[in-house]
């Protein structure tokens, strides 16, 4: 049985509003369905973005006041000079206004991020998440038979799914999450046959479109990030000494090893949509680099320009078509606000996924392989996709917002069970109590399971004797307790 901290919570409704205008809008679902079928309406996917920060805004001071600012000055101080750093750029920025403009919008989807995070338990999250990339996927699947010219496009000569998002690789990304998402519910209802099959078929169409989406990264991204969950899980769950653990690493490695032989990754190193391959690319934005370190050129300014900052690119790279995004996080990062941030944003992940890993281990809890898995996922496909520090995505939202609901369910468990909007700590007289509570159950589940061994060595010792001798050794134990 799962303990009681991973009952429904009551969740907000604006909450769980913000959570589903992110879901379908940060996947570039919206946008994509707007671009295709209606081209004026663009202009309210902007809108219904300005409105969800708001509302995030409004809910988060409206329910703890500054106490979330607190909070994020304490725990997340590397993710505020990092979005600090993503403002200052406007000094020294190639283009101010586009700048200003999208650093509003990533400011803006932090702030959608923190909300999420704040106030939606990691189960909800995962939950919710689920059903609404099965959906996804299905209406993908929809869009690929009813209307292929917008859910089928062309790549390198071949013909690969988008479904009902932007490009084939974002397909290919959200399918492999929604994989991990089906696996994480099948095993949350494993006893219930009905639902079970039900979240079976939902990885196989989620499998399906990650297949069609040609999406090699992705694939791969699955591959690693289940075998180290898996390696993990099997660790912790039997309690592996240092021998058998570096014995099960070895067979991960092994394992992963295979993935990269078997699995087309050329795709990684390959050719990007021009037929030019992306270390040429790479090649010249670390000379962009090189030649601005400290401050880069402005977040926004280089990367997925639109039709008046495109000039700026074809000035600084010699492509002779437009470079959408870097191919590689890390450097995307660097050429917009320096190697110094860069190197922030490197350690504030570092850091993260030590958190993630370490509230595992501390507190076993439903939602954090999830977590642990999508960050290797979205590290992995970093290195040949830009998909770090994004404004309006789920990538960035989801980073951001997990691992602070993760705390929030630790931080609920430390507390007993009593629902804790933020994921303070406690105080010297609040851990003190929390660990007096936690020794008196463990005290009584070891009387408990005494009582039984008593029942079974003497069967002859009547009922009221062996029941009288827990009662008198709970007295003794409050005793020496007071």
């Amino acid at each position: 049985m799962l303990p009681n901290y991973l009952s429904a919570y009551r969740v907000p409704p604006l909450a769980m509003l913000v959570l589903v205008l992110s879901l379908f809008q940060g996947t570039s679902t919206t946008l994509a369905l707007v671009y295709h079928f209606y081209r004026p309406a663009e202009v309210l996917v902007n809108f219904t973005w300005l409105g969800t920060y708001a509302l995030a805004a409004l809910g988060l001071f409206a329910g703890f006041g500054v106490n979330w600012v607190t909070w994020l000055v304490r725990y997340r101080l590397l993710l505020i000079l990092l979005l600090m750093g993503v403002v200052g750029s406007v000094a020294w920025s190639l283009d101010a206004v586009l700048t200003v403009e999208r650093s509003i919008h990533l400011v803006g989807s932090t702030i959608i991020a923190f909300f999420i995070g704040f106030t939606v338990p990691l189960t909800r999250i995962v939950s919710v998440s689920a059903y609404i990339f099965t959906f996804l996927m299905a209406a993908s699947v929809f869009m690929v038979f009813v209307f292929p010219q917008y859910g089928i496009e062309e790549y390198e000569g071949i013909l690969v799914w988008r479904g009902v998002m932007a490009a084939k690789n974002t397909l290919g990304f959200w399918a492999c999450i929604s994989c991990m998402l089906c696996v994480a519910m099948a095993y949350r209802v494993k006893h219930n046959t009905a639902a079970l099959f039900g979240w079976i078929l939902a990885f196989g169409l989620s499998f399906i479109c990650l297949i069609e989406s040609q999406s090699a990264t992705s694939l791969l991204a699955l591959g690693v990030s289940g075998t180290v969950v898996a390696g993990l899980g099997i660790a912790h769950r039997f309690r592996l000494g240092l021998i058998s653990t570096l014995v099960l690493a070895a067979l991960a490695i092994g394992v992963i090893t295979a993935l990269f032989q078997t699995i087309n990754t050329a795709e990684l190193i390959g050719r990007s949509g021009d037929l030019t391959g992306r270390g040429e690319v790479w090649s010249q934005t670390w000379q962009l680099i090189l030649d601005r370190p400290l401050t880069g050129y402005g977040y926004g300014t280089l990367w997925y320009p639109t039709p008046e900052s495109e000039h700026i690119q074809k000035s600084l790279l010699d492509f002779t078509w437009l470079v959408f995004h870097a191919h590689n996080g890390f450097l995307q990062v660097a050429s917009e606000i320096g190697l110094p941030m860069a190197c922030l944003a490197l350690l504030m992940v570092i850091l993260q996924m030590v958190e993630v890993v370490y509230c595992q281990y501390q507190r076993q809890q439903s939602g954090t392989f999830f977590v642990l898995a999508f960050c290797v996922a979205l590290l992995l496909s970093n290195y040949s996709e830009a998909r770090f520090l994004l404004n309006r995505e789920m990538y960035w939202i989801f980073f951001i917002a997990m691992p602070i609901s993760m705390l929030h369910q630790v931080s609920v468990v430390l507390r007993d069970g009593q629902f804790n909007p933020l994921p303070i700590p406690l105080n010297d007289k609040q851990r003190v109590k929390a660990q007096e509570r936690v020794a008196e159950r463990r005290s009584n589940r070891e009387m408990k399971s005494r009582l039984k061994d008593a029942r079974k060595i003497n069967p002859e010792v009547p009922e009221s004797t062996r029941s009288g001798q827990v009662i008198d050794g709970q007295a003794t134990h409050r005793r020496n307790k007071s």
